[in-house]
């Protein structure tokens, strides 16, 4: 279970330096936050793995803060909305395991929201490209 969980780690991190590998940079401030969210959800991964339940609590909660800060939303498209909503349940998910010392749930959770970020990262890299190949009117992201 535990190298299933690390694999899928790994895969966020991969997943993340490919988004930034594609075009241009992102501005800074969003830089930051998804580098404070990788970092939150590296000691989300080792609450994980040594069953801290307090650590589970707070880098939940802190993904969930980031989450909701103007500079985290790239695009302005439903879809987006949705991963970022279910970014946010997942991480809630953690955090009510975590109060009940759940470790199979949390665990759960922590899987589904690394995957919810794959699929969030990646869906942002399809958007950027058709973008950049699209003849019409490119869509409003993180209102730059």
């Amino acid at each position: 279970m535990l190298v299933r969980t690390l694999i899928v780690a790994v895969l966020v991190v991969a997943s993340t330096a490919a988004l930034y590998s594609q075009g241009q940079e992102p501005p800074r401030e969003r830089n930051l936050i998804m580098q404070q969210k990788l970092l939150h959800a590296q000691k989300l991964l080792e609450g994980v793995a040594m069953a801290n339940f307090p650590m589970l609590e707070k880098h939940a909660e802190e993904i969930i803060i980031l989450s909701k800060r103007a500079e985290w939303r790239v695009l302005q498209t439903p879809e987006y909305a949705r991963y970022s909503d279910e970014l946010r349940r997942n991480a809630e998910a953690i955090t009510r395991h975590a109060q009940k010392k759940n470790t199979d749930g949390a665990t759960l959770a922590y899987l589904q929201m690394t995957l919810n970020c794959v699929e969030c990262h990646k869906y942002v890299r399809e958007v950027r490209i058709t973008q950049n190949d699209g003849d019409g009117p490119p869509l409003t992201i993180g209102g730059y």
